[in-house]
């Protein structure tokens, strides 16, 4: 007899689609989209922290770009290694508590993929 297989579920953070989805699936590994991730962290970094362009494609291209943080971590705990150490050396505030809250979806993601 086979085990069912219990499906990873992705979405882009909904608080709504996450309910259901933990409600449907309650064993189920969640992943947040990354594409959204991006999003989210560029736009908070332009409409609520006030970031000049260029230095806000500086900690996107950090974080999500060809040769970041996502791309070229070794595993979950090398992510949140690297993210930690971002947002301690960066002298902006508000750029660090942006990426703290992000860093569990974003160490979460690493351990499914």
């Amino acid at each position: 007899m086979d085990c069912p297989q219990v499906p990873i579920l992705g979405s882009d953070d909904e608080k709504a689609q996450k309910l259901a989805m933990a409600l449907a699936f309650p064993q189920a590994p969640r992943l947040t989209c990354t594409r959204h991730l991006k999003q989210n962290f560029s736009h908070t970094l332009a409409d609520k922290v006030g970031l000049p362009s260029q230095e806000r494609q500086r900690f996107i291209t950090q974080v999500f770009g060809d040769n970041g943080i996502i791309a070229h971590g070794i595993d979950h705990m090398d992510i949140a290694y690297r993210l930690q150490h971002m947002a301690e050396s960066t002298e902006n505030c508000s750029v660090q508590k942006l990426i703290e809250l992000m860093s569990p979806l974003l160490v979460e993601n690493a351990k499914w993929t």
